[in-house]
């Protein structure tokens, strides 16, 4: 994926370089680095890895859209990183898909506010074996 940048971070593609980072174990990142569909959340004035965001197969199987998944280090969180990478993601992902998805448990009042916040629009609640798992939101491009 292209290398993206914003005022304060840089959106870049996983390097074995980044193994030992904070944000995830080697295992992971080795395979982050083969699949190329994540952005390492990386800041600017220091070159710290601080998250992710993933462009990933759509959690409820829609062959046209993309899910977005993020992580973010907690000490970097209530800080606008999150917002301020998700608009830029969003602005310069329209060459992938022109639907982005987003799930979250139904408990998670963070990744709710941040779907909605960027746009994102409620469809559905997700279901696994009659329990309901996660809400579903679309964002059209």
């Amino acid at each position: 994926m292209k290398t993206l940048e914003t005022e304060r971070l840089i959106l870049r593609d996983w390097t074995l370089e980044d193994i030992g980072c904070d944000v995830y174990d080697e295992n992971m990142i080795r395979y982050l680095v083969s699949v190329q569909n994540n952005y390492a959340v990386v800041l600017k004035e220091n070159g710290l890895v601080i998250g992710t965001i993933g462009i990933n197969e759509d959690s409820d199987n829609n062959p046209e859209a993309r899910n977005v998944g993020v992580s973010l280090l907690e000490q970097y969180r209530n800080k606008g990183f999150m917002s301020e990478a998700l608009k830029c993601v969003i602005q310069n992902v329209s060459d992938v898909t022109k639907k982005l998805s987003w799930s979250c448990s139904l408990d998670d009042k963070r990744s709710q506010h941040i779907a909605e916040k960027m746009g994102f629009r409620y469809v559905k609640t997700l279901y696994v074996s009659d329990e309901p798992f996660a809400y579903y939101y679309i964002l059209e491009l």
